[in-house]
């Protein structure tokens, strides 16, 4: 099995099941089942990659592909319980988009906002997809180490930012501590999760090409989710200031 088809059947079926999830939203009338279970496809596609692995006998199982599967698998679950707001900020305007495909019945349109969200989707995760083929040798080196304290690091931020809102005054504006540092370390802590597991794909054989994930999820975290942030706490904060450009995600620097 190429490398090719390989990606092509993983895409295939995160595609079908990002679908699947669409359905059964349209039929329960709440977009709560696609929100919350949005990536549910990449889980499930973990999966898939093994038994495909297993099946064509690409390559062994190596230390470096278990490490990264089992953390990119914790942050999906993770997430079916956190990341709502991030999640919203995504896909409010596809939401939107499909509320009127649906009502205009125009399903070729919203097929292809699914293979759109799908590819988005794929691409951001391509570097653990990419680990799933040859995932090179079984020892780790330096370079995983770091990848992995990087990921887990990110981990790390995200669950203590979590923690810090859910004890913190409703309506009163979190800015001491971790955040005068980073103005939100909860999406900091998503993106040095995706790079640390980028720098873990940096060990398989031929992973190159996914380092397009890291660049799109990177232009996703810092050129609109945090902009969209900013937007939203300044209209629910008479006093707050929204940043103008990305250095202000780190107050310390001015």
């Amino acid at each position: 099995m190429s490398n090719i088809e390989f990606l092509l059947f993983i895409f295939l079926s995160s595609f079908v099941l990002q679908v699947y999830l669409v359905i059964r939203s349209i039929r329960k009338k709440s977009p709560r089942i696609l929100i919350k279970y949005f990536f549910a496809p990449v889980l499930i596609s973990l999966v898939i990659s093994y038994l495909l692995q297993a099946l064509f006998a690409i390559s062994e199982v190596s230390m470096r592909q278990l490490i990264g599967n089992l953390l990119v698998a914790l942050w999906c679950v993770k997430s079916f319980y956190s990341y709502k707001s991030v999640k919203m900020v995504l896909l409010i305007n596809t939401l939107n988009t499909m509320r009127k495909s649906i009502s205009d019945k125009n399903y070729k349109s919203l097929i292809s906002t699914v293979l759109k969200i799908s590819c988005i989707q794929f691409l951001c995760f391509s570097s653990i997809f990419s680990l799933n083929y040859l995932s090179g040798y079984s020892k780790l080196n330096f370079v995983d180490l770091s990848g992995l304290i990087i990921a887990a690091t990110g981990i790390a931020l995200e669950i203590y930012s979590e923690n810090r809102f859910k004890k913190s005054q409703k309506n009163i504006l979190v800015n001491d501590g971790l955040w005068s540092f980073v103005k939100h370390p909860n999406l900091f802590g998503i993106w040095l999760f995706f790079l640390g597991i980028q720098v873990l794909a940096f060990g398989a054989v031929g992973s190159e090409w996914s380092l397009i994930g890291l660049i799109l999820v990177s232009i996703i975290i810092f050129k609109y989710v945090f902009f969209e942030y900013e937007n939203k706490l300044a209209s629910k904060y008479q006093n707050y200031i929204a940043g103008e450009n990305l250095s202000s995600f780190f107050p310390f620097l001015k």
